[in-house]
């Protein structure tokens, strides 16, 4: 029987509304953007450079897009989607590599009482716990977790990928404050195979997480990319205590995926160059709210390990000292500046020697 193709739409209409009584379907999205300035250090001689940049980059939060998606399946169960593609607001162009949801995309069957799984393109669990010790979370200039330029490569400073693919994830319910979360994410013979453990503990107004992350290699079987991250935090009232600590070894620019994936790990200081193959770091810092502002600063540290060409062991150290501030016009918008100065040995062999910008976000 031929059906004419406005009755055949008016049948989709009727069932996609039928589909969507049983679920909540949100859209959402977010704009950032920012004007950096950037003064090098001597050696690195990449002079001074001002950009206008999508969020990503210094600013609250990256840009983008997304779709969630819940619905009550009865006996203490629900499904959820989340579908979240970044966007450069300053060009207009897909961020992450240009994937369509490159921020996060994964299906979820959620317990009360026996906890969430996961599957799809996830955050890494160290992003999370990093949160905890940065003023802002895990923004502004303050963000440990921004690499740095060293004499024109890329450089990290702490490690924070920060999301990985093809992850599986299951995390606990909430027992009296603790909650333990796992991830793996398989190699598929193009990368190493992925793995994540985290715990945490809240109570009252204290808040803290550790997250133990590696790589299995694909060519040599031995584990590598070992990261360690410690962070916590107490909140006072009139001010927000927070730190942090972070142990990264038998680092590796091969894994394809997971915490340490397309890092570079070439060292160049006043002591020549050098391959590092260990990172140790740690940060500590203050928030204060004032009214509609919030104000913030940290300092951040960072010592690279490694080998010479000639076999030699090599070190250098990097410091970041950054200052903050926040005001919400409202729950939404918000108009943010900071600031940050680098330390260390390589402060003058980075492009990021002083960095200061002012941005606005605004979520709907």
């Amino acid at each position: 029987m031929k059906i004419d193709s406005l009755g055949y739409a008016a049948m989709l209409l009727c069932a996609g509304a039928a589909q969507a009584q049983s679920s909540n379907v949100v859209l959402y999205g977010l704009l950032d953007v920012n004007v950096s300035n950037y003064d090098s250090g001597a050696k690195a001689n990449a002079g001074n450079l001002t950009l206008v940049q999508d969020g990503t980059v210094n600013g609250l939060n990256g840009s983008r897009w997304g779709m969630r998606v819940t619905e009550d399946l009865g006996n203490d169960l629900k499904a959820g989607v989340i579908m979240e593609g970044g966007l450069l607001a300053d060009t207009g162009a897909l961020a992450q590599g240009g994937r369509a949801f490159g921020r996060q995309v994964f299906v979820s069957l959620t317990s009360a009482s026996l906890g969430e799984l996961r599957m799809g393109r996830q955050y890494i669990l160290e992003d999370s716990v990093m949160g905890l010790s940065n003023p802002f979370v895990n923004a502004l200039t303050l963000n440990q977790g921004t690499a740095v330029t060293n004499m024109g490569k890329s450089l990290p400073f702490w490690l924070n990928a920060p999301r990985a693919d093809n992850v599986v994830q299951y995390a606990t319910p909430t027992w009296a404050g603790f909650t333990g979360t796992v991830q793996i994410a398989p190699g598929e013979a193009t990368a190493d195979r992925f793995h994540g453990l985290k715990a945490a503990y809240t109570l009252g107004n204290f808040n803290s997480a550790l997250s133990y992350e590696w790589n299995k290699s694909r060519s040599s079987g031995a584990d590598t990319n070992k990261s360690l991250t410690l962070a916590a935090n107490y909140n006072f009232g009139l001010f927000k205590l927070l730190g942090g600590y972070q142990k990264n070894d038998e680092l590796t620019t091969t894994s394809g995926n997971g915490a340490a994936a397309g890092i570079g790990l070439t060292v160049t200081g006043p002591d020549g160059v050098f391959s590092a193959d260990a990172i140790k770091g740690y940060t500590i810092g203050v928030e204060v709210p004032l009214g509609d502002f919030l104000l913030g600063s940290n300092y951040s540290s960072v010592e690279y390990s490694g080998v010479a060409a000639n076999k030699t062991g090599k070190s250098a150290s990097l410091g970041k000292l950054g200052f903050g501030v926040k005001y919400g016009f409202s729950k939404n918008t918000f108009l943010y500046s900071s600031i940050s100065f680098a330390s260390g040995d390589l402060q003058e062999y980075i492009s990021q020697e002083r960095v200061m910008q002012v941005g606005l976000r605004k979520s709907f």
